[in-house]
């Protein structure tokens, strides 16, 4: 499998755009055994952080139904490890911008913040 594969097996559950606040939601769950897991760390697994931005571009993406090229990365904090087989919820806040989207998402793990990323999306 590829990692877009991947990611879209992984979504368990994702909530439309609200048009007025442009807030989404989803939930992922990674298996142990997927491929983008096998270097990033042998022994100790943990999601990395380009997966959980390309999460955050896949949701948009499904939300608004049209596809999105990442024009840049703003700021991105990883705060927690996120681990095989365990729910990441993100919540997700969109501010159109012209011909983008400003998008700042906060990913949780149980009740603790594991990361937050803000990202510029641009129509393709």
């Amino acid at each position: 499998m590829n990692l877009f594969t991947d990611l879209k097996n992984s979504l368990v559950s994702s909530s439309g755009t609200n048009i007025q606040d442009q807030e989404i939601t989803a939930t992922f769950c990674f298996s142990g055994n997927l491929d983008l897991f096998a270097g990033h760390f042998p022994g100790h697994p943990i999601l990395p952080g380009i997966v959980q931005i390309e999460m955050v571009k896949l949701v948009v993406e499904q939300a608004r139904g049209i596809p999105f090229w990442i024009r840049s990365i703003r700021k991105t904090k990883f705060a927690n490890q996120i681990l095989p087989d365990t729910p990441v919820h993100l919540s997700i806040r969109l501010t159109p911008v012209d011909e983008v989207f400003s998008v700042a998402a906060t990913l949780k793990v149980e009740d603790k913040t594991a990361g937050k990323i803000n990202l510029i999306l641009q129509k393709k």
